[in-house]
């Protein structure tokens, strides 16, 4: 059976029982097609996509020249799609943290060509829990903070653990000593950004997590600041 000359495209039909293909868009073919469709059946395919983890994998080792790209090429190698990910040089040493989407069945593949293959550094490949990883909590409240003055033992515990006991996440934060501005005394800073996700308590109040963290700060001869940030990038 063959279409009209006028019709030159449309969709394809498949009987199998008739061996019959149909290429039918006008209304008058269409007809035939409906007393075809009355003694025949159609098949139809289905085509699913393989199964989707994904992954954090945890690079760190001495620092060098192509670690982001060795990890970043096996990944690719093995039809893996980078997402979020953290880069950071501490001293001497490199830090690395991704999500990976990847088909479930090259996960091991992964994981095992990751710990041989990147030259120098201990590689981990973490399956996440959440089948939804890719999609970051919404965020209710970003706080940043900031505590400067002399080193004193458990400062850094001190300070995070106020943030801990109102709830707060941290999100990024780093330390470091520095030459006071006036003088030759070492000030031992920490700053950084903490957050907390939606649903926020019904008690949540910013200010007096600002009220503790002075109180801590005066016991212990420093400067702390605490500032609503809420609504900024909170990772830079």
């Amino acid at each position: 059976l063959t279409a009209p000359p006028q019709v030159s495209r449309g969709i394809i039909m498949v009987f199998p029982t008739t061996k019959l293909c149909i290429r039918a868009v006008a209304p008058s073919f269409r007809r035939i097609c409906s007393k075809l469709l009355k003694d025949s059946s159609i098949t139809t395919r289905h085509f699913s996509a393989p199964a989707k983890k994904v992954v954090v994998i945890h690079s760190i080792g001495s620092d060098r020249p192509g670690i982001v790209s060795d990890v970043t090429r096996i990944v690719t190698a093995k039809g893996g799609n980078v997402g979020e990910s953290r880069a950071q040089l501490l001293g001497g040493h490199f830090s690395l943290m991704m999500l990976v989407d990847i088909a479930e069945k090259d996960v091991g593949d992964l994981q095992d060509q990751l710990a041989s293959d990147v030259k120098g550094m201990k590689t981990d490949c973490l399956e996440t829990v959440e089948t939804n990883a890719t999609v970051a909590p919404t965020i209710a409240f970003a706080g940043r903070f900031k505590l400067s003055g002399a080193d004193n033992p458990g400062i850094v515990h001190r300070l995070t653990s106020v943030l801990a006991q109102n709830r707060l996440t941290i999100a990024n934060m780093k330390t470091k000593h520095e030459e006071a501005p006036f003088g030759g005394t070492e000030l031992f800073t920490v700053e950084g950004r903490s957050v907390a996700y939606e649903p926020l308590s019904s008690n949540f109040e910013w200010t007096k997590i600002r009220e503790e963290l002075k109180e801590l700060g005066d016991s212990l001869n420093c400067d702390i600041e605490f500032d609503d940030v809420t609504g900024s990038s909170f990772r830079d």
